[in-house]
């Protein structure tokens, strides 16, 4: 018999040809059914170019793919490479957005409530600290204000978890928390440490913020169609946290990595951003715009000399780079260098860090190519003259 793996509102079936044995869902989710028992989950792999799809033996989050193509129509290709929205669903529980919030995407099981720590009180009486989740603390690194540290927990009544943290003098620096529940009560204790598990991984891949957990020991507790579903759970818990403020999973430099590669070409990166360039005396740095952040590449260099007069933000974010290893000392005795993609919140915080100094980043950065400033190109967007040309 062959097994399936369902996709949320699939819109359209694709047999592969000659191939009878697999069926392609598509849809915003993608995957597959098989006759073969361990392949528990599949996803299909788009090649947007050629309008073709590329099935793949997956497991929760990787694998290896199979060497076979099945033709897809150009409408069908168009609609899953592009874009798509989601609905999310905020409720003010008192009125007010320094209070309990509560949060879910459009049709979903996961639900996740945030509040201040002066607000924990009215978060630990709700329904859902009652069940089984997974909770993060957040707050700044008294010895680095410009670096988060998160703590990561999971409990069956998580609740008496929070209560716990909340008297604990080791857990004076968070000011934040959410905890993320089940709307339907289907987690488990098992269910619980396998997300706390995956999301200390995810955090410290991401590199965004200081975990503050003296363990993380992998678990693999869960069969294999268990752990399907807790992958689903995570990826709505990784569109979730950012808008709640969380913003600890996603590595800064995932959606501009592939531009950082040798011989990427501003066209490549996507349209909407080409490869930024900035020469400071004899540092050079390479960047994108993605996702609402300016991306300084790896490969990039920055000058190791801070000027008397560096703004406190500036300073704090280069320590803060060198101690996470990003900002690495380069071969040139007067150069750091990026040793993988870094995320900024505008061109001038990364043209500063670059410069070691305050810096007009929108003057400072041009577009690889035709040599425009920054601020060309972003009037050119906005005035909408970029997508005309």
């Amino acid at each position: 018999m062959s097994a399936k793996v369902e996709a949320d509102e699939a819109d359209a079936w694709a047999r592969a040809p000659d191939k009878p044995d697999y069926h392609v869902l598509i849809g915003p989710h993608l995957a597959v059914g098989t006759d073969t028992a361990s392949l528990a989950q599949a996803w299909l792999l788009l090649d947007g170019a050629r309008g073709r799809a590329q099935i793949a033996r997956l497991g929760p989050r990787g694998g290896t793919a199979i060497d076979r193509e099945a033709p897809m129509s150009t409408d069908v290709s168009h609609r899953l490479s592009a874009k798509r929205g989601r609905t999310l669903k905020l409720y003010l529980v008192d009125g007010a957005p320094s209070g309990v919030i509560t949060a879910e995407l459009g049709v979903s099981s996961v639900r996740a409530v945030v509040a201040s720590r002066t607000a924990l009180p009215d978060l630990v009486r709700r329904e859902e600290a009652n069940r089984t989740g997974v909770y993060l603390l957040m707050g700044p690194d008294p010895d680095l204000p410009s670096r988060q540290l998160v703590y990561v927990g999971e409990g069956d009544q998580v609740k008496v978890r929070l209560i716990a943290h909340d008297a604990d003098e080791a857990k004076e620096f968070f000011t934040r928390a959410v905890l993320v529940v089940s709307k339907d009560e289907n987690l488990t204790k098992a269910h619980g440490r396998y997300l706390e598990s995956r999301l200390i991984a995810a955090i410290r891949r991401a590199g965004r913020a200081k975990l503050v957990n003296g363990t993380d020991p992998p678990f693999k507790g869960l069969p294999e169609p268990e752990i399907a579903d807790m992958e689903r759970v995570l990826d709505e818990i990784e569109v979730l946290l950012p808008v709640l403020g969380f913003d600890v999973l996603t590595p800064a430099s995932q959606e501009a990595s592939a531009a950082s590669s040798e011989g990427t070409k501003g066209a490549e990166v996507g349209a909407a951003s080409p490869i930024f360039i900035a020469e400071i005396k004899n540092a050079k740095g390479r960047a994108v715009e993605r996702a609402g952040e300016f991306v300084v590449l790896a490969g990039s260099t920055a000058l190791r000399r801070e000027t008397p007069g560096i703004p406190q933000s500036v300073a704090d974010k280069r320590k803060l780079l060198i101690e996470t290893q990003v900002l690495a000392l380069d071969t040139d005795l007067e150069l750091y260098r990026f040793t993988q993609d870094a995320n900024f919140g505008s061109p001038s915080g990364a043209s500063a860090a670059i410069a070691g100094r305050a810096d007009n980043g929108k003057q400072t950065w041009h577009v690889e190519g035709d040599g425009r400033t920054y601020a060309a190109w972003r009037e050119n967007q906005i005035s909408g003259e970029e997508e005309k040309a």
